[in-house]
């Protein structure tokens, strides 16, 4: 960035009423302290790049550990949720064997209503038609 000595040099003339030249030496001071403050500028956009650089390093550690963290949450939620739906699907094996021994006992059971029923209606039956044949044929 260089200096606009000649706009300088009209400045000063016109705020103080002081003429100088490019070659005074108050424009050396002026040009000295210009070249420390770009060294230091530089320093200083070195040092914050640094500092820049180091931060997002960081900030990708962060990141990682937050990752497994959120990975390790996500594992566990989806194992609790795997042993809740476990133990669901083993209530509802229960509850059908149950459903299911129940069913087979009431059609066991009406079953066997059902053919001692046939049963005593045919031995009825035969009973009588041996005392019909007994009292008709003898």
């Amino acid at each position: 960035m260089a200096l606009n000595t000649k706009r300088m040099v009209g400045e000063i003339a016109s705020r103080c009423g002081i003429r100088l030249d490019e070659a005074d030496p108050a424009f050396v001071v002026v040009r000295l302290s210009q070249i420390a403050l770009e060294e230091a500028c530089e320093e200083l956009v070195d040092r914050v790049s640094m500092n820049l650089r180091e931060f997002e390093a960081a900030v990708e550690k962060v990141q990682m550990r937050a990752g497994r963290y959120v990975a390790a949450e996500f594992n566990e939620g989806a194992a609790a949720l795997r042993r809740e739906l476990q133990d669901d699907i083993v209530r509802a094996g229960v509850r059908a064997v149950e459903l299911v021994g129940r069913v087979h006992r009431a059609h066991t059971r009406a079953s066997l209503i059902r053919w001692v029923s046939f049963g005593l209606l045919a031995a009825v039956g035969l009973l009588a038609a041996g005392a019909w044949i007994g009292a008709h044929w003898s």
